[in-house]
């Protein structure tokens, strides 16, 4: 209760009341409910505390009791209802708070003492603390506001003013709760708010924000085919009701559900509060010198007003588009703080084709943090994913170098309020919204302002000379750059010198664009200045694959060795001839790698060329066959062999080193096999793919590993070489399994063992028999993952590695388990911590361990269980990967004691559940929301339970996870028991029976068993299927 000092303002004595309309109007006094008299007397005081401290005309209150219709002598009536308010309301020390002036009443309270004005305070304080990314403390305060609300405001009262002001009130309270449901999901709260949301939507059936909410609630628990539903209802409603279709959002929203996006992908605003921090990938910069004008036209809103949408730059190459660009993105990110990203189109990427529409969306979406299982094939559906998430996300993008509209379409984002700068050599017509900025050489001014500031005060005495360098560079930022630069770069010269060499026009630039004649002479006045071994590196250098080459890969083109090639580099970076964007990354602006390779062309022979690009392409070969060592030290390989005198590699410090620079080179990597593939080096191309299988499949490139892994397959198959196929195979069949697709991975695994075997290659066979072991566990075919596990065994016994057969105990421990045979998995689980031990294999300790310990737990053992996992988590924190910390979470929490430790097992459920959907591996996702239902049911929630079981079952239906579908479908029949839908909870748990005796899970049938034991018990045996004998 509220306390109510006295009007003089000192404290006399206290009034304790609240004034109640949000449900029926009351007034509490000291703790005492007061439901006032007649209908009339609450809705004059309605009508006071929706303007609590405000006068209200007697006017305006005869109005609000009986609309147009007043008694005949309504002011005595409303006089009479207000004395006995005023009674109600005087405190001891006889101050009223209604208070009475010509022609009005004042209720004399402060408004936090009227629930809805106490409601208004705190919501808007929520808003502000959401706006400002505090959402713990807003979810708290809008917690706080909605449990002033005890059913429909104004409850009991009829007439206009009532209804109207009824309806605004439930407007407000529903923005207030759309804030909250807002939050709650960011948090990953998805189960908890679908009830709430069906009854909603249930009442605004047409409001597409409500159904869009229950479509990601319900997706989000795992209940796709509910979030379908949703669509599906709505868009019914919206026909037959209004006449239309639902709009673009939602319909967007279907089709990212109907793809199984992963869930993150479906918010729009703010990123969930486990996200990773805001993408921004935007590299330095120099000095902007004028160009306020284009500035200041960035900075304009749009025709529509707002936030800009979208823009565009055009001019000839080198005359500071991209420079523009990233100084707008830096003077405007403050109003952009979703994303401040930054990708090359490559449009004038010397020896590169410019970027497929379907690369460059792959790669802007990753940047935003979509899971590589979460991403699209298809060019509409990539589209229409970066959309979606682009729709309300304020993010500022720079397309740099783009080749025209049919390669940015795709890319545009549609209604969103994010800002994209798009720079261009050429004018982009024929694209909607654009508002194009056409940048042409700098003014005379500007450019010697440039020019000044490059070379010092000093060095620029002649204001003639400068003129005429100006000229003589076409006023062009890049020409001025490389001329200030010769001159800086040489004291003995004065401008007069260097107008000299500007004006001697060698004419080596015959093949070069004639509109670049100016910056043309001072390309050539650079590069006549190098030595010759300069020159020919800087040749050589513009044959590269990729955007960015590091110093090895600038050592394998030029041929020199690394000193050599160390200091060409340098001399050039000096030249500016050079880009340096990162610590020993090189790359050429595209206008002078295009001169670069012109100059190749036309001065170096095809034969030498082609020679530079091959040592490229064996360097690449040879360093990622090494870092794949280094990375995966136990991996089964191909033995490459190399050329005796190889070249240097960087000299890694680890495995972590080694992954930074896979992944820095990735595009480079990819070209390489590319290009031998298709200009004749195909064994080449196989063994780079071979090289590169681990860290594809570890970082979920599968479709580059796919294509990569299918063409050296049918290499190595056509060249007749058995043993390098069946190696192929097995990195295909991996790829595929891990995607989810297990036919062909089967089909695969079965070709590679054939292979082997007859090859004689038993290490290979033992790895093919394995991947088809793992297979069959993933789609709960335990018998035959155990006999295959068996012969893995045995061959590796054989063999005599010790960490492999390590591996294949614990293996065979985990089926065991599975099928419920705990004596021997115990054996298997510790003789496999005895081999990771004998070996030093921490991480794999770690997972043994946390295997163990669901082996303790299925025995009862809960104590030993906690103490297992704590010491696989201990050791995973200190270097385990991300997966492995969220299995061990997921089995840590299922060994809580539930409902005691609800909130713990939750936390650590709903960790593990999101780590998995960020890493997309849809089965432990499965195992994550069968755990969180079964802690619901243990707790006594059978409603949440309910929700994610289904959601697990519809998962595993799709992936076709036997095992992980079996347990839904028992956990769910438990739970539909615990509400009263015994049909349909027996219904389940038979079929949970069946499943379970198909793929020969004895344990899942022995549970399932159990519980309809259990259930038709306790109901007197009904409902049972007579097909059960």
């Amino acid at each position: 209760m509220h306390s109510e000092r006295g009007a003089t303002g000192d404290w006399g004595a206290l009034v304790d009341f609240d004034i109640l309309i949000l449900g029926s109007v009351e007034l509490r006094s000291d703790g005492h409910r007061d439901p006032l008299g007649s209908a009339k007397e609450r809705l004059v005081l309605a009508a006071l505390a929706i303007d609590a401290g405000q006068p209200v005309t007697l006017d305006a209150l005869i109005h609000r009791l009986w609309d147009d219709n007043p008694p005949a002598k309504p002011r005595v009536s409303l006089h009479a209802y207000a004395a006995r308010i005023r009674r109600r309301l005087r405190g001891p020390d006889g101050q009223d708070h209604l208070v009475q002036h010509t022609h009005t009443y004042t209720l004399d309270v402060e408004p936090e003492r009227v629930d809805y004005h106490r409601y208004q305070h705190l919501a808007g304080q929520a808003r502000a603390l959401t706006d400002s990314g505090d959402d713990e403390r807003a979810l708290a305060l809008l917690k706080e506001a909605d449990a002033t609300w005890r059913g429909e405001a104004l409850a009991g009262l009829t007439g206009w003013w009532v209804e109207n002001t009824r309806a605004a009130l439930g407007e407000q309270h529903l923005a207030a709760t759309l804030n909250r449901i807002d939050i709650e999901m960011r948090r990953g709260h998805f189960a908890e708010l679908v009830a709430e949301l069906t009854i909603l939507v249930e009442r605004h059936p047409t409001d597409e924000t409500l159904v869009g909410h229950l479509m990601v609630a319900s997706y989000g628990c795992g209940r796709q085919a509910d979030a379908l539903r949703a669509y599906e209802a709505a868009r019914r409603r919206l026909r037959t009701e209004l006449g239309t279709d639902p709009g673009e959002g939602l319909a967007r929203l279907h089709r990212l559900i109907l793809r199984r996006t992963p869930v993150d992908g479906l918010f729009t605003g703010k990123r969930p509060v486990a996200a990773r921090p805001v993408p921004n990938n935007l590299p330095s910069h120099a000095e902007l010198v004028g160009r306020e004008a284009e500035m200041g036209l960035l900075h304009l809103p749009s025709s529509e007003g707002g936030v800009i949408a979208l823009q565009a730059i055009s001019g000839m190459g080198g005359v500071g588009k991209s420079l523009l660009a990233l100084h707008a993105a830096h003077r405007l990110g403050k109003r952009f703080p979703d994303a401040q990203l930054m990708l090359d189109l490559r449009a004038h990427s010397p020896g590169a084709a410019p970027l497929a529409p379907e690369a460059a969306l792959t790669a802007l979406l990753r940047i935003l943090g979509v899971p590589a299982s979460g991403i699209p094939q298809e060019l509409e559906e990539l589209s229409s994913l970066w959309r979606t998430m682009l729709s309300t996300r304020r993010a500022l993008i720079i397309l740099d170098d783009a080749a025209g509209p049919e390669q940015l379409r795709p890319l545009l984002p549609g209604s969103s309020p994010s800002l994209i700068i798009i720079t261009s050599r050429r004018r982009l017509a024929g694209l909607p919204g654009i508002r194009s900025i056409v940048l042409d050489v700098l003014p005379v001014d500007d450019a010697t302002e440039l020019f000044v500031r490059l070379v010092g005060a000093e060095r620029a005495g002649d204001p003639h000379d400068v003129a005429t360098i100006v000229r003589l560079c076409g006023q062009l930022p890049l020409a001025l750059e490389l001329a200030a630069g010769r001159l800086a770069s040489r004291p003995s010269w004065t401008t007069a010198h260097l107008i000299q060499r500007l004006s001697r026009g060698e004419g080596r630039l015959g093949e070069f664009r004639d509109s670049y004649e100016e910056i043309a002479r001072t390309f050539e006045m650079s590069y006549v200045a190098l030595t010759v071994e300069q020159q020919s590196a800087f040749r050589s250098l513009s044959l590269h694959l990729g955007q960015e080459f590091g110093l090895h890969a600038a050592t394998a083109l030029t041929g020199l060795p690394p000193h050599a090639s160390e200091r060409v580099l340098e001399a050039l970076l000096d030249s500016h001839l050079l880009q340096e964007p990162a610590p020993d990354r090189f790359r050429f602006h595209d206008l002078l790698g295009e001169y670069a390779l012109t100059l190749a062309r036309a001065e170096d022979t095809s034969d030498q060329r082609d020679r530079c690009v091959a040592r490229l392409v064996d360097f690449y070969l040879h360093a990622a066959d090494r870092a794949d060592r280094l990375i995966y030290p136990r991996r089964h390989r191909l033995g490459i062999r190399h050329a005796a005198d190889p070249f240097p590699i960087p000299p890694w410090s680890g495995a972590q080193e080694a992954k930074s620079w896979l992944a820095a080179e990735r595009t480079a990597l990819f070209t390489a096999e590319h290009h031998a593939r298709t200009h004749g080096r195909p064994r080449t191309a196989a063994r780079l793919a071979h090289a590169l299988a681990g860290f594809l499949d570890s970082e979920g490139y599968w479709a580059e590993a796919e294509r990569m892994h299918r063409h050296a397959v049918e290499y190595w198959r056509t060249s007749g070489e058995s043993r390098p196929e069946a190696r192929a195979l097995i990195d295909l069949g991996s790829t595929l399994a891990h995607s989810g697709r297990y036919p062909e991975a089967v089909e695969r695994a079965h070709q590679a063992m054939a292979l082997a075997r007859g090859a004689g290659d038993t290490t290979a066979e033992v790895e093919a028999i394995h991947l088809l072991g793992v297979i069959h566990w993933h789609r709960g075919q335990f018998e035959a993952a155990l006999d295959m596990q068996h012969t893995v065994l045995e061959l590796r016994r054989a063999l005599g590695d010790r960490f492999q057969i390590a591996r294949s105990q614990n293996n065979l421990g985990i089926t065991h388990l599975f099928l419920g045979q705990h004596a021997s998995s115990k054996v298997c689980f510790e003789d496999a911590l005895k081999g990771f031990r004998e070996v030093g294999d921490s991480q794999e300790e770690s997972r043994a361990l946390n295997n163990l310990s669901d082996l303790h737990l299925a025995l009862g053992d809960r104590d030993s269980a906690l103490r297992t996992l704590q010491r696989s988590l201990d050791i995973s924190m200190a270097g385990g990967s991300r997966s492995d910390q969220a299995v061990i979470q997921l089995t840590l929490a299922s060994a809580f004691e539930v409902p005691g430790d609800l909130d713990k097992a939750l936390d650590l459920y709903r960790q593990a559940l999101f780590s998995f959907r960020q890493l997309g591996d849809r089965r432990n996702e499965c195992l994550a929301l069968n755990g969180i239902g079964e802690a619901f049911q243990a707790a006594g929630r059978s409603n949440e339970a309910v929700v994610h079981h289904r959601g697990a079952l519809d998962l595993a239906s799709t992936i076709g996870a036997a095992h992980e579908q079996a347990q839904a479908m028992r956990c769910l029949g438990v739970a539909e028991a615990g509400l009263g839908n015994l049909r349909s909870g027996l219904a389940h748990l038979e079929a949970a029976v069946t499943l379970a005796s198909e793929v020969h899970d004895p344990e899942e049938k022995r549970k399932s068993l159990d519980a309809l034991a259990r259930i038709r018990a306790h109901n007197g045996g009904t409902y049972h299927n007579r097909s059960l004998t």
